[in-house]
C-alpha cells in the first residue's frame, strides 16, 4: 500500500513539472473551426460593398446605393352628376358631355321622396260612415276629401296632403274645434332618381356643363371616390 501511494505521489509531481516547464499554448491547439460571429447590422444602416467596380477599384468602405421604388397614386378623378328626377333630363345633360368626347354612365336608384303631411279623420266602421263624415264636413265648408282604406287606417277620410306643415296645423286646429278626432302623418312616395357617373384623368378635370335650370332643380357635379 505504501508503494502505491509513493508511485501516485511521484506521478503528480512529474505532471506538475510538465505544466510548469511547457507553455499552455503548446499543450492546447487553437480551434479555428468556429468562425468569428458577423457583426450585426441594423436594417436602416447603409450596406458597404467590398466588390470591385468596373475599373477594378475596390469599393470597400463605400456605401452601396439601394434601389428606390416610386409609389404611384390614383391618377383618376371621378364625378357624380345629379340627382335627376327625369330620365329625359339626365340624357340631355349627358349629351353635353358626349359632345366633347367625355363618356359617362347613367345609373338609377329608388329613393323616398317627401310629399308632405296628410291630415285625416279615421277610422270608420265602413264606407257609409266615412261618407256621412264627408257630408257633415261639407256643411262646414271643408269639401276636399278622399276616402282611403289602408292597413291601420280602414275607411279613413283624408283631407289632403300639405307640403307646408303650417297649413296642415291650421286645418287640424279647425277640425279640433268642430270636435273631430283628427290625425296627421308624414307621407312619402318611392321615386326613381337618376345619376350620371364620369371618370377622367386628373390632368384633364371635367368642367361643369350644367345650366341655370339644372342648378335651380338641385342638380350638381360632385367629385366622388373612384371604385
Amino acid at each position: 500500500m505504501k508503494v502505491f501511494f509513493s508511485l501516485l505521489l511521484i506521478a503528480n509531481i512529474a505532471f506538475g513539472l510538465v505544466q510548469w516547464l511547457v507553455p499552455y499554448e503548446q499543450l492546447v491547439a487553437k480551434n479555428n473551426s468556429i468562425p468569428v460571429a458577423e457583426e450585426l447590422r441594423l436594417l436602416d444602416e447603409p450596406i458597404e460593398s467590398d466588390s470591385p467596380d468596373a475599373a477594378g477599384n475596390s469599393n470597400q468602405g463605400q456605401v452601396a446605393e439601394l434601389p428606390v421604388s416610386e409609389q404611384t397614386g390614383d391618377s383618376r378623378l371621378c364625378f357624380t352628376i345629379g340627382p335627376f328626377k327625369d330620365k329625359t333630363r339626365a340624357l340631355e345633360v349627358s349629351g353635353r358631355y358626349s359632345a366633347i368626347n367625355i363618356k359617362g354612365e347613367l345609373k338609377s336608384s329608388l329613393q323616398k321622396e317627401y310629399l308632405g303631411v296628410m291630415v285625416y279623420i279615421g277610422s270608420h266602421k265602413n264606407r257609409e260612415a266615412a261618407v256621412r263624415t264627408a257630408r257633415a264636413l261639407a256643411k262646414q265648408g271643408i269639401r276636399d276629401n278622399l276616402i282611403i282604406n289602408e292597413p291601420g287606417k280602414p275607411w279613413a277620410l283624408s283631407l289632403g296632403v300639405f307640403g307646408l306643415k303650417k297649413n296642415a296645423e291650421r286645418l287640424i286646429k279647425k277640425l279640433e274645434k268642430l270636435q273631430y278626432l283628427v290625425r296627421s302623418e308624414t307621407r312619402y312616395r318611392n321615386r326613381t332618381i337618376f345619376w350620371l357617373y364620369y371618370q377622367q384623368s386628373n390632368e384633364n378635370p371635367i368642367e361643369p356643363l350644367l345650366d341655370a335650370d339644372d342648378i335651380e332643380n338641385g342638380v350638381s357635379q360632385i367629385q366622388s371616390q373612384c371604385t
